[in-house]
Order: structure tokens, then sequence, then C-alpha cells
């Protein structure tokens, strides 16, 4: 049984590409998270070796079930898009 699904996007305030990435969230009725990077430099880099990704914005998607979280790792701003428009999102994926 899936409780929620709640999407994280790991961004710098600035970054037209993280805004891009909240507005499609938030146009697509999508519950999400905004984790601002912008003075955790370490962390950003932290960020980057753990979901193989080199820029930013990050963003994955927690699944919350009975069983216990499950974690798809979205990717950057394009990956979303690609995302929204198809039949991943309702399916569970990638990492715990």
């Amino acid at each position: 049984m899936i409780y929620s699904k709640i999407y994280f996007v790991y961004g710098i305030t600035d970054c037209p590409a993280c805004l891009r990435a909240c507005a499609a969230l938030m146009e697509a009725g999508l519950e999400y998270v905004f984790v601002e990077t912008d003075f955790a430099k370490s962390y950003r880099t932290q960020l980057k070796k753990q979901y193989k990704h080199s820029t930013f914005p990050i963003i994955i998607r927690r699944t919350l079930e009975e069983d216990g979280p499950e974690t798809l790792i979205i990717g950057g701003y394009d990956d979303l898009t690609r995302h929204l428009s198809s039949k991943e999102q309702t399916t569970a994926c990638c990492m715990s």
C-alpha cells in the first residue's frame, strides 16, 4: 500500500532550472520539498556523488509505503519533464 509520493528538489535559489522544476511539480499538483543548498557547498558535492548527477537541480521521488520508503532518482529538470509526461510517475523503482 502506497501512503504518499513526495518529490525532493535539491537546488540553488537563483537557479532557473531549479525554479522551473518546482513550477512543473506545482502545475502537476504533486507534493514536493525544495531543499535549498545555497550555503552548503560540501553538501552539494555530496549530493552530486550520491545521486551521480553533476548539475542542479537534483530531483528524487520518495514513495512512502507500508514496507518502507523507496527512492526513485529522477535527475535534473529535463529528466523531470520526461518523467512527468511518461507513465514512470506511477511506477516504483530504484533505491531505498
